[in-house]
This record gives structure tokens, sequence and C-alpha cells, in this order.
């Protein structure tokens, strides 16, 4: 008997027979495919014919003796349906892995990307002298919001501002997910502020680079700011609160988002301008370098009276 080769018509794979099995059904080995092998040459001419025949699919079963041919060791064509199975799973988002030579497909169920935190309605820019630009960049439902500045206190302020304007009565309330800890005094957290001008009047509900919360103020155009005790210890994540009714202003914060409002020091009166600006702070409070804060669940909600609630 003489020995001759040919390829799985589906997948590609060369396989090896004798003479006897010409005309046999037989699987492929590779992509299990039922097959007939060709007849084999004459004496002397070719010993590789170009494909089998294919059957029909079916299901993969253990190979049947003396009706499978051995594969080619010398070359294998890459299985098409492997091609498939992997295009299809990457398309996915799944994960692809090999384990003894055998292919395992990890699948996961598609996701849709988090909406941004924050709108196109939304302005950003530093405030005051600051010796490195800030930014703001947002992915996978989270603003992170880049600050230099000294501080936000004494008589004039350096910071990152991510703003919109406030319109009358309303409040401002966020998620401090991280504040940097560039400085014991970096801070991030929710702003009301009568303009962009450095000395401007604001009332800030504040999260320092530890977690610990604090309300600070500038009640007239120019003066030292003044802050109220620290309050919530240390850790994060914390929400804040920043609210205008008048010209009353009142800062809050809390834990976790079931707790009830716990207000920072008293509520203060200020004659800002009734189209005051609104928004989210980042001060590195060591002027040149960068603080990084991380920001999500932010709600503008306006037209409202205040309440601590």
């Amino acid at each position: 008997m003489s020995e001759f080769k040919f390829a799985c018509p589906v997948c590609g794979q060369h396989m090896q027979c004798d003479s006897s099995q010409g005309g046999t059904v037989m699987e492929c080995p590779t992509c299990f495919q039922k097959i007939t092998a060709p007849q084999s040459t004459a004496a002397g001419e070719q010993k590789f014919i170009l494909t089998g025949t294919k059957l029909g699919r079916r299901k993969i079963t253990e190979a049947l003796a003396g009706n499978v041919c051995l594969p080619e060791i010398k070359r294998q064509s890459f299985p098409v349906w492997i091609v498939i199975v992997i295009i299809v799973v990457l398309a996915a988002g799944g994960g692809i892995f090999f384990l003894n030579g055998k292919l395992l497909v990890e699948t996961r169920g598609s996701t849709t990307p988090a909406a941004p935190v924050l709108s196109s309605a939304w302005q950003t820019a530093d405030m005051g002298n600051v010796g490195a630009a800030g930014a703001m960049s947002q992915a996978d439902g989270v603003a992170t919001i880049s600050g230099s500045g000294a501080d936000i206190w004494q008589r004039a302020d350096g910071f990152h501002f991510v703003f919109q304007a406030l319109n009358g009565d309303g409040y401002l309330t966020a998620r401090v997910l991280n504040v940097q800890n560039t400085d014991e005094w970096a801070k991030g957290g929710a702003m009301i502020r009568d303009n962009t001008h450095a000395s401007s009047m604001f009332v800030l509900a504040s999260i320092r680079s530890d977690g610990q919360a604090q309300m600070i103020w500038r009640s007239t155009t120019g003066a030292p700011a003044q802050a109220s005790a620290l309050a919530g210890g240390t850790g994060f994540p914390k929400f804040v609160k920043i609210v205008r009714s008048g010209n009353s202003f009142s800062a809050y914060f809390k834990v976790n988002a079931s707790d009830a409002w716990s207000q920072m020091g008293a509520s203060q009166p200020i004659n800002m301008a009734t189209n005051a600006l609104t928004g989210l702070v980042v001060c590195s409070h060591h002027n040149g370098f960068i603080c990084d804060a991380q920001f999500d669940q932010v709600v503008l909600q306006t037209g409202l009276e205040a309440a601590g609630d």
C-alpha cells in the first residue's frame, strides 16, 4: 500500500493516508468535519492531492479507529474556525486562552460606557496665580480635575475651577473620591464664587487631602478668608454640598449617600451677585505642583430654596 497526502477542505489541515483508505469517510482531527478521502494517485505520480470532499457538519465526537488520518507534522494550517471564534470574542470584549493545547474562551457581556460627569456647559480655568496649568478630564463616569496654586485662603486664591453660572438660588453636590496628598492642606470641593478674580467673595465646601471636611469663605472682596473647624474625620470618599438661598450660604458634608447632610459651621450672609459662579475646585497648596482630585455624582440644582436635608 502506498501513502499519500491530502488537505481538509474546511480548515486546510494536511493529512496522510494509505491507498486502502481512498474513498472512505473519516474525520479531520483538527476541525472534526466529516470528509471523504480522495483516491490515491497512480504509482509514480504526485503523492499530494489538494483536498478531500466535505460531507457535512457534525458534532465533535471521539475519532473512530481506522477512519482518522494522521495530521502531517511538518506543516499545519491555522484552523479557520479558531480565527472566527477569536474575531467574535474580541468584538464582544471577551478573553481567549490556550491551556494544554485546547482553546478556552472567556465571554463577558458588553457594557455601555458611563456618561460624562460634567456636560459641555461646564467651563474650566485657573483662578489667580498658579505655577502650573490645571486641567479636567473624564473617563468611566469620573471627572479628574488637576490644579496647582498656593491656597484658597488669605486675601487672594490660586486654584483650578470647573464651573458654570448659578443664577439665583440653588445648590451643587458632588462626591469627592480622593484628593492627592501634595500637601496636608491640598483640597478639592464645591464652591459658589462671586466672580473669577483671585480676591473674589466665595463659599467653599472643602475636603482636604486626608479626607477631613471644612467650610471656607470670604465675605468681602479682598478680605482675609475664614474657615470652620475640621469635621467628618479622615478618609474617602465624602460627599459635599454648597447651597445658596438669597444671600445666605451654607456648606455640608456626608460620608455615605444614605446619610443625612451635616452642616459645616454656620450659614454665612454674603452679598454676592445674583449671577454668581458655582463649580468644583482643586488646589495643590504647593504652587507649581499639580494635585489631582476625582469627583463623581455631580448634581447642580437651581431655583430651589436651600435645605440641609
